[in-house]
């Protein structure tokens, strides 16, 4: 098996919806955020935990929790290789599905940590994660969403490296340049939607 010596060691395995019922099982889902560390099955794992909270009686509208949902950083960091034009769809409909089911769900985040792990500079993590994230933007336009329906969930995730001035630096200007990307480029006057939310 290619990749053996990570079973076990990169997550929980979920093939099933059973898988999700056992993981869950006991914890109050409209009291919890859930974060999932998932690009390509994101959509599949989402659905499946909305299933578990709706056995519980537990409405969309009441699940916190957020999705990577990073398929470009893949190609970038992490050399998978689902195809591009494919992912970009599964990303622009789980915004929209979101948007319609789970309001507070954050449904995507948008990752420099990874670029930071495979080498890059501050500078070039900004640049990279910001570029990533314009794309989706794009393709969720090119999808007929509105801006204000999307942006507001878009969430971040960068590297904080001990060179504390730089990487406050780095976080000051990464969000400034978003703002003005998502005001001038996107024409969005939403404060939400122009905010850089990151971990």
């Amino acid at each position: 098996v290619e990749h053996e010596e990570q079973v076990g060691r990169v997550g929980v395995a979920i093939d099933s919806l059973d898988d999700m019922r056992i993981l869950f099982s006991g914890l109050p889902l409209d009291r919890i955020s859930t974060s999932m560390t998932i690009n390509a099955p994101a959509s599949t794992l989402l659905l499946l935990y909305q299933l578990v909270a709706g056995e519980q009686g537990i409405p969309g509208s009441a699940l916190n929790g957020t999705v990577q949902n990073d398929v470009l950083k893949e190609y970038i960091a992490r050399g998978t290789i689902y195809p591009p034009r494919q992912s970009l769809r599964l990303v622009s409909d789980l915004f929209a599905y979101c948007h319609r089911e789970l309001p507070r769900w954050n449904t995507i985040s948008i990752s420099g940590y990874h670029m930071a792990e495979a080498g890059a500079t501050p500078v070039q993590e900004v640049a990279f994660t910001l570029s990533n994230a314009k794309e989706y933007v794009r393709a969720a336009l090119a999808a007929g969403l509105r801006i204000e329906d999307f942006a507001p969930r878009l969430s971040f995730f960068f590297v904080a490296r001990t060179s504390v001035l730089e990487e406050v630096a780095k976080f000051r200007a990464a969000r400034r340049i978003w703002a003005q990307i998502m005001r001038d480029e996107f024409g969005t006057r939403d404060p939400k939607s122009q905010m850089l939310r990151f971990h």
